[in-house]
């Protein structure tokens, strides 16, 4: 008999509610329900607390409901919701929901750490569970890290960010010139026509010893280009070729810092998710770096990329799977650490 499980992601932006099919082999989505309203928070420049709190307390029934009607099961054996690290009203909205979810089926409870939901969700993704020992790289709009998962209860961090995320760097530079939210997908469609080297921007610690990330000093960089060449900013070649400089300069700060941490840690498996490995140009790099180093790269599927639920309820299916307690009295953590 399969463990079936209902996940809750409430971390950021995102209200998600998805369930999954588990047992020793591996797991698969059988539901899943998403509502996001990015329209409304390109308009005031990015994420606002107040606004995504209460599209959370407004969407999660509705959420809740659609994604259980979708798997076709009237129960479920466990409920997870994410506890952190994220913005803390998000997280006490879905932390809150799931234990009275929980409470009212009857069912066991789990709080999940976000990030552990995107170590698994490469491979997950696929249907089996993660394999160890692995090297992980999430980036996203919130995380840039590096994690050395050596078996499921060991994981050591070997690379972070000093200032900002990789993703927080491409909705800022894309605000420079115009571009929507976020900034991602904005930046890498209009790089799509433009040439690297036209305009010269840094490569953040390429070169650098260890592994950790840095971000400021290229939107500095890119601050003072815009102040003397203000004609970046209109759609164009211009534009399209300061994406493009944009796109490599976090790309390859990303590749090498990954070079650094499988020299480092030997590993012949290197894992990438969050929203920012939905970039094309950016996995093509790090597949390069793979190939070269004679590891395999391993990236999540469609889907699983970005923030979502299916990745909260297959690491809360694997909780229930290995016995562990339920999480009651478990709180949210906005700065809940993945290392373990």
């Amino acid at each position: 008999m399969k463990l079936c499980a209902l996940g809750i992601e409430t971390s950021c932006d995102e209200t998600a509610v998805a369930v999954v099919e588990a047992d020793d082999h591996g797991c698969r989505l059988i539901g899943e329900a998403l509502a996001t309203r990015p329209e409304e928070h390109a308009l005031l420049g990015g994420i606002v607390p107040e606004l995504t709190v209460r599209q959370h307390l407004e969407l999660l029934p509705k959420i809740t409901a659609q994604a259980r009607g979708k798997c076709g099961r009237s129960s479920f054996h466990v409920v997870g919701a994410t506890a952190g690290p994220g913005l803390a009203p998000a997280l006490l909205v879905g932390l809150a929901f799931g234990k009275a979810l929980a409470w009212a089926e009857k069912v066991p409870f789990h709080a999940i750490n976000h990030l552990e939901g995107h170590l698994f969700s490469p491979f997950v993704s696929c249907g089996k569970w993660p394999e160890y020992p692995h090297l992980a790289l999430i980036v996203s709009g919130g995380h840039t890290l590096l994690v050395d998962a050596v078996s499921p209860s060991e994981r050591r961090i070997v690379g972070t960010t000093r200032d900002d995320a990789a993703g927080e760097a491409f909705d800022k530079l894309a605000r420079m010139v115009g571009l929507g939210y976020p900034g991602g997908p904005e930046i890498e469609n209009e790089a799509k026509g433009g040439e690297v080297g036209i305009y010269s921007l840094p490569r953040p610690m390429k070169g650098a010893p260890g592994c950790d990330f840095s971000f400021s000093g290229l939107k500095n960089a890119a601050r003072l280009l815009l102040e003397k060449n203000p004609d970046i900013a209109r759609s164009g070649s211009a534009r399209s070729n300061f994406c493009a400089e944009v796109q490599a300069a976090i790309s390859e700060s990303l590749v090498d810092r990954c070079r650094n941490a499988l020299e480092q840690t030997d590993r012949r498996l290197l894992t990438v998710s969050g929203g920012v490995s939905a970039n094309q140009g950016i996995t093509r790099a790090l597949e390069e770096l793979a190939r070269r180093s004679g590891a395999k790269l391993l990236t999540a599927g469609a889907g699983w990329n970005t923030d979502n639920a299916s990745m909260i309820a297959a690491v809360t299916a694997r909780r229930a799977l290995d016995g562990v307690a339920s999480d009651w009295d478990t709180d949210a953590d906005p700065r809940w650490s993945v290392a373990g």
